[in-house]
Parts: C-alpha cells; sequence; structure tokens
C-alpha cells in the first residue's frame, strides 16, 4: 500500500478548472504566450502558493514552486510538465503533470510530512513550440541547450519572443540566469498521458517510460516544369506534385512496411502555382521520422536521400533535401525504470515498459539531473485532440503513482 493517498477529487477538480482555461468550440487553445496561456500561468502560480510553495518565474518564463527540505543543503528533486497547449488540443497534455505535481504537495502538507530533499514543482513555459515552431522552450533554457536560433525566432506575424517573454515575467536579456547546473536536481519526475493506444489496448493502468524519442526533420524540394495542363502530352511533363506524391508514399512505408524506423510522417505539402489548369513546376513536403533508436533515424535520412535521388532520375526533376531539426533521444536508466515500476508495484498497481513517441520536457532536463517519466492512459490512443481524454481514476492513479515515487527517490537519493 501506498504511504499517503492523494486526493484524487481535489486533482481533478483542478484539471477541470484549467480546462476551462482556453476551451473553445474546436478544443484547447491555450498557445505560449497567449491571453489563455498567461490565464493558466495564473491560476498554476495561485494553486502552487496555495499549497505552501515559494514561487518564482524564472528569466525563461518557467514557473517554479519551492517547498524546503529538513535536509535542504541537499539537491531538490523536481516534479513537472507544461500548461501550454498546441491550437485546438487537449486538456489532458501537459497539463496533468503540472496539477498532479501539485497535488502531491498538497497531499505532503496534509500529512505533515517533510522531505529531505527540497521539493520543485515545474511548469515549463513554451513545451509545445507552436508560435515560434521553437519546441522545449523554457526546459531547453534550464538545462543550458537553447541556440540562437531559438532566439531569433519570429512567430507567423514577425513578432520576436523577447516581448513574448516579458509578458509572462521573463527576460530574454538575462535568459542565460535560466540554466541550472547538473548536480542542482536530484531528478526530474514528470506524469503524462501516453498520447498513444497501447496503455487503453491492454487495459494497464501504468506505463514506465523506457526512452522519449528522437525526431529528424526534413523538408524536400522539387522543380519541374509548370506548362499548360490541357496542352501537355503526358509523356513530357515534369510533374514536381506527381514527383512529391510518390515520396509521400514511399515515406509512409519506409516504416509501416520496411520497417527502418518506428513512425514516418509527410505532414506537409505545398504545390506552386497550385492552380487546377497548371502542371505545378514546383512542390515541397515537409517530413519526419521518430524512433528510440538514432541508428534508425540515421538509416531512415539514407533511404530518404536514396529514394529522392532515384525520384530526381525517373521523373526528370530536380529535388533538394533540406534537414532541419534533428533531436536526440533520451534513453531513461534502468535504475530510474526500476523505481517507477517499485512505486507502481506499491500502489497496486500494473505496470508495463514502453517508449515515448512524443516528445517531453524530460528530455531536455535529462541533460542536467536523472529523470523518469510515469504514463497513464489515453482514452482511443487521442491527443493534440478536443477529443484528448484520460479519466479522473486514470489521473489520480498517475498521480499516486507520481507521489510514491517522489517518497522513494527521497528516501534513496
Amino acid at each position: 500500500m501506498p504511504r499517503y493517498s492523494i486526493n484524487a477529487s481535489r486533482l481533478n477538480q483542478t484539471l477541470e478548472e484549467l480546462g476551462h482555461l482556453g476551451d473553445s468550440p474546436g478544443g484547447m487553445d491555450r498557445v505560449a504566450y497567449s491571453p489563455e496561456d498567461i490565464a493558466g500561468r495564473d491560476y498554476t502560480i495561485k494553486l502552487m502558493q496555495q499549497a505552501g510553495l515559494d514561487t518564482r518565474i524564472d528569466t525563461a518564463g518557467n514557473i517554479i514552486g519551492r517547498r524546503a527540505g529538513s535536509e535542504d543543503q541537499r539537491p531538490a528533486i523536481a516534479l513537472g510538465s507544461h500548461t501550454d497547449t498546441v491550437p485546438k488540443g487537449g486538456k489532458y497534455d501537459g497539463a496533468l503533470g503540472v496539477m498532479a505535481a501539485i497535488e502531491v504537495v498538497l497531499t505532503l502538507k496534509d500529512q505533515g510530512h517533510q522531505t529531505r530533499h527540497p521539493l520543485e514543482v515545474i511548469s515549463f513555459t513554451n513545451e509545445e513550440g507552436t508560435r515560434f515552431h521553437r519546441w522545449l522552450v523554457g526546459s531547453r533554457s534550464m538545462s543550458g541547450l537553447l541556440e540562437q536560433d531559438d532566439l531569433d525566432a519570429k512567430d507567423d506575424n514577425g513578432h520576436g519572443l523577447g516581448p513574448c517573454l516579458a509578458d509572462i515575467g521573463g527576460d530574454i536579456s538575462r535568459i542565460g540566469e535560466a540554466v541550472r547546473s547538473p548536480g542542482e536536481l536530484a531528478a526530474y519526475f514528470e506524469l503524462h498521458i501516453e498520447q498513444g493506444p497501447y496503455l487503453y489496448q491492454s487495459g494497464t493502468p501504468i506505463g514506465v517510460v523506457t526512452g522519449i524519442t528522437g525526431r529528424a526533420v526534413f523538408e524536400v524540394e522539387i522543380e519541374g516544369k509548370a506548362n499548360h495542363a490541357g496542352t501537355t502530352p503526358m509523356s513530357t511533363r515534369r510533374d514536381a506534385l506527381v514527383s512529391a506524391a510518390k515520396l509521400v508514399l514511399a515515406v509512409q512505408k519506409m516504416a509501416a512496411e520496411q520497417e527502418i524506423c518506428r513512425v514516418s510522417t509527410v505532414g506537409s505539402i505545398k504545390a506552386i502555382p497550385n492552380a487546377v489548369n497548371v502542371i505545378p513546376g514546383s512542390a515541397s513536403i515537409g517530413l519526419e521520422f521518430r524512433d528510440t533508436d538514432m541508428q534508425a533515424l540515421a538509416a531512415a535520412e539514407h533511404e530518404l536521400r536514396r529514394i529522392t535521388d532515384q525520384t530526381a532520375v525517373d521523373d526528370g526533376v530536380d529535388v533538394a533535401v533540406h534537414r532541419h531539426r534533428f533531436t536526440s533521444s533520451v534513453p531513461i536508466t534502468p535504475e530510474m525504470q526500476a523505481l517507477v515500476a517499485e512505486a507502481s508495484v506499491n500502489c497496486g498497481f500494473d505496470w508495463e515498459p514502453l517508449p515515448s513517441g512524443a516528445g517531453h520536457d524530460a528530455q531536455a532536463i535529462a541533460a542536467i539531473a536523472p529523470v523518469a517519466m510515469v504514463f497513464v492512459p489515453s482514452v482511443d490512443g487521442i491527443s493534440h485532440s478536443q477529443e484528448e481524454y484520460s479519466t479522473p481514476e486514470d489521473c489520480a492513479n498517475g498521480a499516486q503513482v507520481l507521489l510514491e515515487l517522489l517518497l522513494l527517490a527521497d528516501d534513496r537519493f
């Protein structure tokens, strides 16, 4: 049996209340730095303060609540996630990790239990990266992984990051002060909905995350020849969109049939001039590969370049492959996985190991501290959607495991 029981109704009430902030007919709109995001942040700060946390905002805009330990010179154990969303997203992605972390502290407060280590609850800013097309901004700032391109990024309206950070209490001119040193945190634990179907299909209440996926992003540009759709013979066409369509199917097969990597996706496509009576003279596709094995991502890139070279020869078009972001996978150590498994067993829950197919703040924080992640089921595997849902029972189960995980770590670290 767990040592203490979290208050399930209190946890789910905070999830519901946060879920009203940014709720819209099409889904959750709490995009980073928006008024709705700021409202969610204000609500989070209020809850942290009610839990007795000493709360501050660092120069990167991260909200950090701290509770003293009985041996306060020890490095802190951190719990957290994020409260920003994708456009038209759901109310559990990220939010569960933050609300559950606050619930853990409230439970310790209710029980009069002071941990040896100081505790930190962290709500990272701009995990989703929607507005500036730069993700994990808060957690990468904290772990010293932010790059100049991140600081120089503009949103689709030409606005820079600096004023947005100022709106939430950050300071881009001093953002380097947000960096934490290795050893400053004893561990970082993140509870999250799975965002996939495996736990829901198996009926297993808890997932022990084995690693966080790597991600390779590419843009492929195809140059053919625009011409009249009615007068150009089929045999002489250099149709860039036809070549792009062939590549879309080839990329799909790389994961679905060849199993070169775990998943492969073409998520965007453009054709120029994009007129029904003109043969497309140029086209571009945006695609990504994901896998926890970096060698698999390297193999996927190799195959992508092979098939684009072959397409250029076969179709008489020019093809250029541009490599954009390449995010390394983050394995979670066997010791940290075992700790999550032990916490699950102590709480009376079955568990299973599984990789994370989505990115998380934990993969950035892994650069400065040991990390572990706890997953709970997503109904029908749906996420980043209005239909995203994890049951109140599953949310409470995850928070219970998070509390037990913290107590185990506090005893042993």
